[in-house]
């Protein structure tokens, strides 16, 4: 089971805490939708690797697109808005929003603030 899918199963209390770490630059919507190619990308050597967290960008902004031709085909309205506008919001690499949605992303992928919930 992904830790996304352990999340999601938490007491209201964490899922709450939870709740806290996504805000419009990084959105529910999309650790939801990434969870299993997220938690398997290494964000800790990402953070410390110029290169490497370019690449990861790139490559989230790829599964990005296959998502939103999905639900394109779905006429999912309120999901093809989301995933534009967040997909608007990282794609530009140099920016300082593109810089802390990456670190959110990292952040997010592990509740630090919850691991007796998480076991």
């Amino acid at each position: 089971m992904s830790q996304w899918n352990q999340v999601q199963q938490l007491e209201i209390k964490f899922l709450e805490q939870v709740d806290q770490f996504y805000d419009d630059n990084f959105p529910m919507e999309i650790r939801h939708l990434l969870a299993q190619w997220i938690e398997n990308q290494d964000w800790e050597a990402a953070s410390n690797n110029e290169t490497m967290a370019t690449i990861l960008l790139q490559n989230l902004l790829i599964q990005l697109d296959e998502h939103l031709g999905r639900v394109s085909k779905e006429k999912n309205l309120l999901l093809i808005h989301n995933l534009k506008r967040i997909r608007k919001v990282l794609q530009f690499p140099g920016s300082a929003t593109a810089q802390l949605s990456l670190d959110q992303l990292g952040e997010a992928y592990i509740p630090e603030a919850m691991p007796e919930a998480c076991s």
